[in-house]
């Protein structure tokens, strides 16, 4: 059984699709604490007429010190909620697939749950449902596996059943695969080259969210995702 993990994330970009897609399952490491600064768990990117706009979830941050992901709570959900429907309708209105996309978000979003993670992992269930990758993506939480660095994701690994890791390309300094070896686990690292799809908006722009993917190509969006994959096997 292969594994993949991620931080749970906003609207993740196709890398993080392209994991779950060659994985049997993924691991969300919800206990993790959110980095100070910025940071992608909350934000991500969509395209609009002046090009690439960020988009970022508010989080109560307030005299709440260090917080885990799975603690995050959303400040001023109902405004939030409100601008971001709005600005989809906005940049993504004229999409052949929009009613269908839009219903489904608007259906994660208008719940009046505060919870971050709710949030995330429904978002994140909908893209999935729409570009048609279906496998199982589980909460660390769950597991009830802690720690951190490589032996977190080795015991999350062993824990989970798996045989087999599916890394991104660039952790490998953040990583330590003959860690993964020596526990009997195969590692692969993935490349996610995003390849160019048809955008509203001008000229192609890389890296934005798959929801942008998704509003542009409906569920052909897969094989977009699956030309930009570049699977390697650690030596």
């Amino acid at each position: 059984m292969r594994i993949a993990f991620n931080q749970p994330a906003f609207i993740p970009w196709g890398g993080f699709f392209a994991r779950l897609a060659c994985s049997d399952r993924m691991v969300l490491l919800d206990e993790t604490v959110l980095a100070r600064g910025f940071s992608y768990v909350n934000r991500n990117r969509l395209k609009g007429p002046a090009g690439e706009i960020r988009v970022t979830i508010p989080l109560k941050k307030k005299g709440r010190g260090a917080q885990k992901i799975k603690e995050l709570e959303i400040h001023k959900k109902e405004a939030w909620t409100r601008d971001f429907l709005l600005t989809l309708r906005y940049f993504y209105g004229k999409s052949l697939y929009f009613e269908t996309v839009y219903e489904t978000i608007r259906a994660v979003v208008e719940l009046q749950d505060n919870g971050f993670l709710r949030l995330s992992r429904g978002l994140i269930q909908s893209l999935q449902s729409g570009l048609g990758i279906d496998h199982e993506v589980i909460l660390q939480s769950n597991l009830a596996v802690t720690g951190k660095g490589t032996p977190l994701l080795v015991s999350l690994a062993k824990k989970a059943g798996a045989d087999e890791a599916v890394l991104p390309y660039f952790s490998g300094k953040a990583v330590d695969a003959e860690f993964f070896k020596k526990e009997r686990i195969r590692v692969w690292f993935l490349r996610y080259d995003p390849p160019q799809y048809p955008q509203f908006w001008g000229g192609f722009l890389k890296n934005l969210s798959a929801l942008d993917l998704l509003f542009c190509c409906g569920p052909e969006g897969r094989q977009v995702v699956q030309k930009g994959t570049f699977l390697h096997e650690y030596r």
